[in-house]
């Protein structure tokens, strides 16, 4: 038969302290049923049915049982565990616990719930042997305080209640162990991962150093391993206790403390996705170092620490290419595009005065050579038409899939990493991302295309020292009812004049062309946003040294409406149509190019129409509103500066569903233009000859009246 101090021994053995001293836990146990009773006590004053009856009794056995807690918050200092006390406190809680429910009215006494604090508080503190001695007191006390208040006060027994109640106070506490045994398998393994972690950091090779954030929220230093002082060519003395931001160029120390926050940016306890930067750094010979951080939040010694782990990637050739490999794809299909546009635009220019000529000329001779002249600019338009078919056959196919916002994140800060590299000393680059990002219709690399080259831009606007600031958010496009990703990029450099805004999304025009400027970074940002029907506005007050460029990209949406008319449009009119003939017409003309805008008038006008020619969108809308003036047809170049010729047909189509409208393209964006046919518009390719002009007139009235 086991004896007293055996049974003692094994009940201390089975205790839980949590590394914390027994009689700690203790004093915890005895304040928590000093609280409990005391809150009893009042509710059975306030509300026990039989206290009147029973108050001498109620009120003596509870300063008697103030008396033992208080007597137990002394001796528990001096003798944390003792075997008599620890099985008689459970009973002495037990016996006052049903004391009160019968007062209260029997078992179905809210007082009954102080029960399960009875069972779980010495289940936590003492293992499972005194779960169920704490179990059973409280089945027994229960059960002989229901019977006594039946036999004895005549109250009613709810059988069904009372078997919940059995039930309760054996299962809830069960669970509760169960939970709380995961919780110190969990909490140890934890402990010993950590451990094994900190040993193989402080050997590893990567430099690795961990930091916390002090009351001014600015990370400071706590440890270094040896490959992190290798790193930087100093000693721990050096950078111990002192911000982490001393690690970083001073152009990067913003970056860098926000980087250390970064770190701590959840309040619970769940796991979080590590933090990723590229920042600048200086060695203790001078020589600037490129570095790449990842940084996580960790649990160490009951505090949370940061962990940055670092990088040297300042030799990394691949760095370079890869920023190329970005480019390239998009520079050669944007240089392609744009060689077509304009050499179309030259070649109708060509044609269609040489037709012009050929009109008004008598003599035969030169009516044939201007036919030659006619036929070379034909030639010379199919093979453009080749070279942009093989363009496109080159090009990878990049279906408007859906990329979710999570996934957008990283990405972003990662690209906007890799550009701080790039710049020059003299030039800070800090960055603000939304947390929560809508998903869009576009690929990450073109936004990577987009970011680097407004980037970039922003950069040579900057003489010597300045601040590119890149802002990335999602907000709300009130028009479409919808969330929309922009990205804004502002420079402090030398800015645009007024006269050069309009043209900077012309390809190949550029104020830096002796800088190496190619004229075709803006072009391609314009090609891509407006391919997925985005926006983009650039800003240079004259009085402020800075330059804004926005870009906003609708939310992905996986059914597209598109508002769809009536007639059925087929494109390019070809010289096989036969002519028809076509009542005189009052036509507005838009393109932006001057020398355009007089062939098509001309060609117009000896077509016998009347013809009033605008050099932009917000000007046609303007004359199109004006009461005093009447149209009964739109001819319209697609690709312009600006607002180009879809967003005119869709204001157009807003204010008139009938009106005629030919749409003259070089081809040059194929997605574009089939959403242009949704809105019955009719579609001519460049170069425009008049017999094409007339067809494409003849053409779009048909449509209009179908």
């Amino acid at each position: 038969m086991p004896n007293v101090n055996s049974i003692a021994e094994w009940l201390q053995n089975e205790a839980y302290t949590g590394n914390k001293p027994l009689a700690e836990l203790q004093l915890q146990q005895t304040r928590a049923r000093i609280l409990l009773t005391v809150a009893s006590l009042t509710y059975v004053i306030l509300h026990g049915e039989y206290f009147t009856y029973y108050k001498v009794e109620a009120l003596s056995f509870s300063a008697l049982y103030f008396i033992l807690n208080t007597f137990a918050l002394i001796t528990l200092r001096k003798r944390p565990f003792s075997l008599p006390a620890t099985l008689f406190y459970p009973l002495l809680d037990v016996v006052i616990v049903t004391f009160g429910m019968l007062i209260d009215g029997g078992h179905s006494s809210g007082v009954y719930f102080m029960l399960l604090p009875i069972i779980i508080g010495n289940g936590l503190r003492f293992g499972n042997p005194m779960l169920i001695y704490a179990q059973v007191s409280c089945l027994i006390g229960m059960l002989c305080s229901t019977a006594y208040g039946y036999y004895t006060l005549q109250l009613p027994v709810d059988y069904t209640l009372l078997f919940w109640q059995i039930f309760t106070l054996l299962a809830v506490p069960f669970y509760a162990y169960l939970i709380v045994k995961k919780v110190e398998k969990a909490i140890y393994e934890k402990n010993a991962a950590e451990q094994s972690s900190f040993q193989l950091i402080d050997k590893g090779p990567l430099p690795v150093f961990t930091f916390e954030l002090d009351a001014k929220q600015v990370p400071q230093t706590l440890y270094v391993n040896a490959a992190m002082v290798q790193l930087f060519h100093n000693t721990q003395a050096d950078v111990l206790d002192q911000p982490a931001d001393r690690l970083v160029l001073p152009e990067d120390s913003d970056e860098m403390i926000k980087f250390c926050r970064s770190a701590f940016r959840d309040d619970g306890d769940e796991i979080q996705q590590p933090s990723t930067s590229y920042l600048r750094g200086m060695d203790a010979s001078g020589h600037i170092i490129k570095l790449m951080a990842t940084a996580i939040r960790l649990r160490w010694q009951e505090r949370w620490i940061g962990v940055c782990f670092l990088l040297d990637i300042t030799e990394r050739e691949t760095l370079q290419e890869q920023m190329e490999s970005v480019h390239r794809q998009g520079y050669m299909s944007t240089l392609v595009a744009g060689i077509v546009h304009d050499f179309r635009n030259v070649l109708t220019n060509m044609i269609g005065n040489a037709e012009v000529l050929q009109m008004n000329s008598s003599d035969p001779v030169i009516k044939q050579q201007i036919e030659t002249i006619i036929e070379a600019g034909e030639r010379g338009s199919e093979l453009i038409t080749h070279l942009l078919k093989l363009s496109r056959n080159s090009e990878r196919k990049q279906p408007h899939t859906r990329t979710a916002g999570s996934a957008l994140l990283q990405p972003l800060e990662n690209i906007i990493g890799l550009a701080r590299l790039q710049l020059p000393l003299n030039i800070r680059l800090v960055s603000t991302i939304d947390n929560t990002l809508p998903d869009v219709a576009i690929e990450i690399i073109e936004i990577e295309q987009i970011l680097l080259n407004l980037i970039n831009n922003a950069m040579q606007a900057i003489r010597e020292s300045g601040l590119i600031e890149v802002s990335i958010s999602s907000e709300d496009d009130q028009k479409a009812a919808q969330k929309q990703l922009c990205i804004t990029v502002s420079d402090n450099g030398e800015g645009i004049s007024e006269e050069d805004i309009d043209r900077v999304f012309k390809p190949f025009w550029t104020s830096r062309a002796d800088k190496g400027g190619s004229g075709l970074g803006l072009t391609m940002v314009q090609r891509i946003v407006k391919r997925h029907q985005g926006k983009i506005d650039i800003s240079s007050p004259a009085n402020e040294q800075q330059t804004t460029v926005r870009i906003c990209i609708p939310s992905y949406r996986a059914e597209e409406k598109t508002v769809t008319f009536p007639s059925a449009v087929a494109p390019y009119p070809s010289n096989d149509t036969p002519s028809v003939e076509t009542a005189p017409q009052r036509i507005l003309l838009v393109d932006d190019m001057p020398d355009i805008l007089k062939v098509h008038q001309a060609i117009v006008t000896r077509l016998g129409h009347q013809a009033e020619a605008v050099e932009s969108v917000d000007a046609a809308l303007t004359l199109f509103a004006d009461s005093g003036s009447h149209f009964d047809m739109i001819i319209t170049d697609f690709r312009m500066p600006g607002k180009d010729g879809l967003e005119l047909v869709q204001e157009i189509r807003k204010r008139n569903l009938s009106i005629p409208i030919l749409m003259v393209t070089a081809f040059g964006e194929d997605q574009q233009l089939q959403r242009a046919e949704s809105y019955a518009v009719t579609l001519m390719n460049k170069p425009v000859t008049i017999e094409r002009m007339k067809e494409g007139i003849a053409k779009a009235v048909a449509a209009s009246q179908t």
